[in-house]
């Protein structure tokens, strides 16, 4: 093995384990905020966000949920009083829309995820925090683009949305600075 496989094969290794201790630590401390499961920050974050009045099958391809998993996340949700149910523009379908509460914890959960991924980055410098930032904005195209190649050509399964639990302005997104929204809007990185 050459010098430069081992460090690719080092480089994956690590990139894997700081992801799912990222990821793990991100969605322990979101979770706790709602505390109605895994998939509620997702759906209030988004629904914050951009998917506000969303309908059920809308929300059940956010979040990568069945129709009858995503129909109990709003059910629970409405019980909580952070949402309501309403009609859909097409009359036929139901929508989903946030309540004041329901937007009062979507910016606690925003700001909590904020707080653990801030964290994750506190032993860098901010060279290596730009740096790390471009790599990055590099792997998302990379992916977005990956994942928008294997739907075009049917071979995917539904998958999650990558934005489901980001926080758009930090992204840049209404600047034209977003790498997931950039690929998958041009089907290029820039």
């Amino acid at each position: 093995m050459t010098e430069t496989q081992s460090s690719l094969q080092h480089t994956a290794n690590v990139l894997g384990a700081l992801s799912l201790v990222v990821a793990d630590r991100m969605n322990t401390a979101v979770e706790a905020v709602a505390a109605l499961g895994p998939s509620a920050p997702a759906a209030l974050a988004a629904m914050h966000q951009f998917l506000d009045g969303a309908s059920v099958t809308q929300l059940s391809s956010l979040l990568g949920l069945t129709h009858s998993g995503t129909v109990r996340l709003v059910d629970r949700l409405v019980a909580e009083g952070l949402a309501e149910r309403g009609g859909a523009q097409d009359g036929r379908a139901v929508s989903v829309a946030l309540t004041r509460t329901g937007r009062d914890m979507a910016a606690r959960i925003l700001q909590t995820r904020e707080e653990s991924l801030t964290n994750a980055l506190s032993a860098l410098s901010p060279k290596e925090i730009d740096n790390l930032a471009t790599a990055l904005d590099t792997m998302l195209t990379t992916v977005t683009l990956a994942r928008a190649e294997q739907r075009a050509s049917g071979g995917a399964r539904p998958q999650p949305w990558l934005c489901r639990l980001c926080d758009l302005a930090a992204c840049g997104r209404s600047e034209g600075e977003c790498p997931v929204n950039n690929a998958a809007t041009t089907g290029s990185g820039s």
